[in-house]
């Protein structure tokens, strides 16, 4: 028998709704970390960073970011992502709370563009079709400590940018306690945020 395509989209259809349903039905996995002391850890990892320093070799920047002027805001928000120092990131997540959607969403592009430069400074170079991480060694910054502000964007209700961010901040911080919030990604309608969620997953050893 032969399908028109009307019966095959339809069949799609059919397939794709049951499949929503499933996943909408899955349970959803306890939290298996302590919010409060992720809070914890990343606020004494700001104190470790020096994080004040930024001001002074960015003064202008700074000044920009804290202007209240979107256009000089956005600016500042691009320089800080493009410089890869984790100092520049507590500043930052600052704009995390902005009025302006786009202004939350340029935020936690840099936000991840730092974290995820630096953590693929530890790229294992003997897996180049990979993005397989090696062991944290001496002198390596430990980024999990960023977990606190990764949970943070994935708690920004209605932003699908950030949430594919936080996504891909969990990936690379190499939080496995975000398995729960990866999963609820993977059932996003955004295929940007189901397939960063997916490819956290499966670089975290999550996948089912």
């Amino acid at each position: 028998m032969v399908c028109t395509r009307r019966q095959l989209r339809s069949i799609v259809c059919c397939l794709a709704g049951w499949l929503a349903v499933a996943m909408a039905d899955k349970p959803v996995m306890p939290a298996t970390y302590d919010e409060a002391e992720l809070k914890k850890q990343y606020e004494g990892f700001l104190l470790e960073l020096n994080s004040d320093s930024v001001a002074t070799d960015y003064p202008k920047t700074i000044r920009d970011l804290l202007s209240g002027d979107p256009a000089r805001q956005e600016t500042a928000t691009m320089v800080l992502g493009q410089t890869g120092e984790l100092g520049t990131v507590p500043w930052l997540a600052k704009l995390l709370d902005a009025k302006d959607d786009r202004l939350r969403t340029m935020a936690a592009s840099a936000i991840e563009t730092v974290i995820s430069s630096n953590a693929l400074k530890r790229r294992d170079q003997s897996q180049p079709d990979r993005a397989v991480l090696r062991p944290r060694g001496p002198g390596d910054p430990d980024l999990h400590a960023f977990a606190w502000l990764a949970l943070r964007m994935f708690r920004m209700d209605g932003d699908a940018s950030t949430c594919s961010y936080a996504c891909t901040v969990a990936r690379y911080i190499e939080a496995r306690e975000f398995g729960g919030e990866l999963r609820r990604c993977l059932q996003s309608k955004h295929p940007a945020v189901s397939r960063s969620a997916r490819d956290a997953l499966e670089a975290l050893d999550l996948s089912d």
